[in-house]
């Protein structure tokens, strides 16, 4: 491989870093097995980058072989654990970003890694669906139940 390509690489990879941790951590729940979870993704990407026939599908394959390896380190270690505060709120008023936190985490596991994609790291539907292989009409079908069953979520923690 040669240092130009090495050197894209690695320089994508730095761009992408903190996406990578927050999908992953999305699915794991768990900062080591996030950290992890990238790491091996890391290393899976680089070795089998000669694989890689267009540049411009490179985050989504990228996303692809680090859901796998959060999926491969869930089965092995089958923790389920609280949403933490791990990850700091981006909105102003910490309230409703704990209130939204706590919603979130409480979608099923696919629901939550669409919310995650689209919304966190920002995805388009279609790069969804090529990330999960699944249809972009069932991506976005997922997204409207999600939307729906955090506001439920909202609404009854309000009244």
């Amino acid at each position: 491989m040669t240092q130009k390509k090495t050197d894209w690489f690695f320089n994508s990879i730095t761009a992408m870093q903190g996406d990578m941790f927050a999908y992953a951590f999305s699915i794991t729940k768990s900062r080591e097995d996030a950290e992890d979870a990238v790491h091996n993704a890391v290393i899976k990407a680089f070795n089998n980058l000669p694989k890689l026939r267009n540049r411009a599908k490179f985050r989504p394959w990228l996303f692809k072989i680090l859901r796998n390896e959060c999926l491969l380190s869930m089965r092995f270690r089958r923790r389920f654990s609280p949403f933490t505060e791990d990850i700091p709120a981006e909105q102003k008023d910490l309230e409703t970003s704990i209130d939204l936190s706590i919603a979130v985490s409480g979608l099923s596991e696919e629901l939550r890694e669409i919310v995650v994609l689209y919304y966190k790291i920002g995805y388009s539907t279609g790069e969804i669906a090529q990330i999960l292989d699944i249809p972009r009409g069932t991506v976005m079908s997922r997204l409207a139940r999600a939307r729906e069953l955090i506001g439920f979520s909202l609404k009854g923690e309000k009244q």
